[in-house]
């Protein structure tokens, strides 16, 4: 027997339930599309066509004092300026999206708009990468809940920072340090869960465990996805969050927009496990790692609705058969492993209430006592999407059968 005998392949499935953004560190500024106030269209462009325009029609010297102006025209209101209408402009236009935005009617331009990673021929997809690090959580969360002692050791430590925490409040120049000290413990966390596997190099001694080829997440290939029709649909969304004293169906619009997939879209890709690693943490099959998922889901959203209350009990009813987050929004997921640690609720809130406090100085959040459980999550991160409130980045991932 070899090991191909413990690999498996896995065709799977992703299925976006409500809009997701992965981001691929490309944003666009105002001045660098074209947006159409009335029709609440934009059109993304191809930057040489556009220039080849520019130009073309001598419109140098005016763009050249457009772009260094700071005033409100939105760069399709340059255009028309001129006489030209999109029509004139269809060569330069790559891509073009609805937006749902709710701006003053006075304001013509969305800001900057983060665009969501693409193929080189401009095909929305998933990375890999992004699946990976979901299901990366969702495994450390799990083997939390399987090791009591290395949760209450790696809790002890943490929680011990506290004190640190509140003074460096006043002395600024203590949270960089501090900040250093938790990611130090994150990670040390990461290799008494993960780095399981014993390995030696070419001279046959002993890997160190904190080396990355030690993880059994090497057991755990994941590749980009591929959308299963041709045209991924696509709209830019507004970042919209819902605080604790907001108004479930009004919350604060934010002047952030994104370029995000929509619901109901699919995207195949291969998962394989390699169980020769995997099996160390527990994990032989498709099944099991759905399990880890599902519950690692299950778990977030608790923490939201222990949070949020039945207000926003609603949103939550919309997003049934879900068992990830994905993508940009999601916000407070990147602390939830905290709230995993603590063996109470409270203490997990205090300590995140703290590290918050500090990081962002947040004094306009108003603390009912020591008990206010009410704290983290701060706000649920959501979009307008055909006039309803949906919470953002959630997806259901699945064997395709």
């Amino acid at each position: 027997m070899n090991n191909r005998d413990f690999q498996e392949t896995y065709k799977m499935a992703v299925e976006i339930l409500t809009p997701v953004n992965i981001a691929c560190n490309e944003v666009l500024k105002a001045n660098e599309y074209l947006y159409d106030a009335k029709t609440s269209t934009v059109y993304f462009l191809n930057q040489m066509m556009w220039h080849k325009f520019i130009y073309t029609h001598n419109l140098f010297d005016e763009y050249e004092r457009y772009i260094k102006s700071s005033g409100e025209k939105s760069l399709y209101e340059w255009l028309q300026s001129f006489g030209y209408k999109i029509n004139d402009v269809k060569l330069a236009i790559k891509s073009k999206a609805f937006a749902h935005v709710n701006v003053l009617k006075s304001k013509k331009t969305l800001n900057d708009i983060v665009l969501q990673s693409k193929l080189i021929d401009g095909t929305p997809f998933i990375p890999g990468s992004s699946i990976k690090g979901v299901i990366r959580t969702a495994i450390l969360y799990d083997l939390l809940n399987k090791n009591r002692e290395i949760k209450k050791r790696y809790w002890n430590e943490i929680k011990s920072l506290r004190s640190s925490m509140k003074s460096a409040q006043i002395k600024k120049y203590l949270i960089n340090d501090i900040n250093k000290d938790i990611n130090k413990k994150a990670t040390n966390l990461e290799v008494a869960l993960l780095h399981k596997l014993n390995l030696v190099n070419k001279e046959n001694k002993p890997i160190k465990q904190f080396n990355a080829v030690c993880s059994v997440m090497r057991g755990i290939s994941v590749g980009d996805s591929e959308h299963i029709n041709q045209a991924v649909p696509m709209e830019v969304l507004q970042k919209i969050d819902l605080g604790l004293n907001k108004d479930v169906d009004v919350g604060k619009e934010l002047p952030v927009f994104r370029e995000c997939i929509l619901p109901k879209a699919k995207f195949n890709f291969q998962l394989k496990i390699d169980k020769t690693m995997t099996k160390e943490i527990g994990i032989n099959s498709i099944d099991d790692l759905l399990r880890v998922l599902q519950n690692y889901f299950d778990f977030v959203n608790d923490i939201f609705k222990s949070v949020f209350g039945k207000r926003c009990e609603h949103l939550f009813d919309e997003i049934n058969g879900g068992n990830i987050y994905l993508g940009s929004n999601t916000g407070f997921l990147t602390k939830t492993l905290v709230m995993a640690l603590a063996d109470r609720k409270e203490e997990a809130v205090d300590f995140i209430r703290d590290l918050l406090d500090m990081n962002f100085n947040q004094k306009d959040v108003k603390h009912n006592g020591k008990n206010d459980t009410n704290i983290s999550p701060r706000t649920l991160k959501t979009t307008k999407y055909k006039g309803n409130t949906i919470l953002m980045g959630v997806a259901k991932i699945y064997k395709d059968e």
